[in-house]
């Protein structure tokens, strides 16, 4: 009886893990060995067109090579001006339309789909069009404003100043559906009747929404504000489409900097070390979120 019972635990356990065997491995391919192949990869200098025997191994001199770098210097810095000018707005934005659309007002589903075309667009053919919109000399953006009276109007991506926030207005435009709607499921798991309790109390739509939306989301706000922090340092599509890290390094990220160093100059060995060093320094900023939410969100 107890062989028996050993034998039907062993094969329900067989019969599981075929069902995930698939994930492991395609998790193995694509994931873990990928990862573990470019740490090889960036303690060695490696010519791809001679294989594994064109590699030498030169230890850490490629992170020498990427600290000693102004081109990364300049990528991670536009990184940082990227997600602090394009995830704050993305969240306060998304927050204030999920609240609007959360009310009972006319084509309510109508609206939601309009907000949430653009994230299920096509990147490239977007920045095509976005490029076109913003095109300094024969864009509409631009006919308009110098039909308004600004003789003057900004360059856009053409313009040194101008190309990184207009690739943030871009990647805004792009990812707020999204957060519209995790904002919105965030929104109706709040009970009606702490609205209702503030409204006998004599509390207008503003203080509501200070003092009761705000402080209940926040753990909603807390997780799009990690994934977008993460997802703003991932920019590539929307630099390589629309700018390619131009003017000059203006608008250069560390993905499109890993981009071209391994893809177009082939020097795989300096890209992953600065894949490696990336991602320590996404790890660092997610933990500091971690540690700070805290003292923001309510669970």
């Amino acid at each position: 009886m107890v062989k028996r019972n050993r034998m039907k635990h062993i094969k329900e356990n067989a019969v599981g893990y075929s069902f995930i065997l698939p994930s492991i491995i395609g998790f193995g391919l694509f994931m873990a060995y990928p990862l573990l192949h470019s740490l090889f990869l960036s303690v060695m200098d490696w010519n791809m067109f001679k294989g594994l025997s064109g590699s030498t191994f030169v230890g850490l001199e490629n992170y020498k090579a990427v600290f000693e770098n102004e081109y990364f210097r300049a990528a991670i810095m536009n990184n940082l001006k990227f997600m602090v000018m394009a995830v704050p707005l993305l969240l306060i934005i998304s927050l204030l339309l999920a609240a609007l659309l959360n009310q009972k007002i006319y084509g309510r589903g109508m609206i939601r789909a309009m907000y949430f075309m653009p994230y299920i667009a096509t990147i490239t053919a977007a920045a095509v069009v976005f490029s076109a919109l913003f095109h300094p000399e024969f864009g509409p953006v631009n006919g308009l404003l110098k039909l308004v009276g600004i003789a003057d109007p900004p360059g856009w991506i053409a313009s040194v100043k101008w190309a990184l926030p207009t690739v943030a207005l871009f990647w805004i435009w792009k990812n707020m559906g999204y957060c519209v709607v995790i904002f919105l499921a965030g929104l109706q798991g709040i009970s009606r009747s702490y609205y209702e309790a503030a409204s006998i109390d004599g509390a207008n739509k503003y203080q509501q929404f200070r003092h009761i939306t705000v402080p209940l989301v926040s753990p909603t706000t807390f997780f799009l504000a990690v994934t977008s922090v993460i997802a703003s340092f991932q920019v590539f599509a929307e630099i390589n489409v629309m700018t390619q890290g131009g003017p000059g390094t203006s608008t250069v990220t560390v993905v499109y900097h890993i981009y071209d160093t391994a893809f177009k100059r082939f020097i795989m060995g300096y890209a992953s070390a600065v894949s490696w060093v990336f991602f320590f320094v996404v790890i660092c900023i997610t933990g500091l979120q971690w540690l700070g939410q805290k003292k923001w969100v309510n669970y």
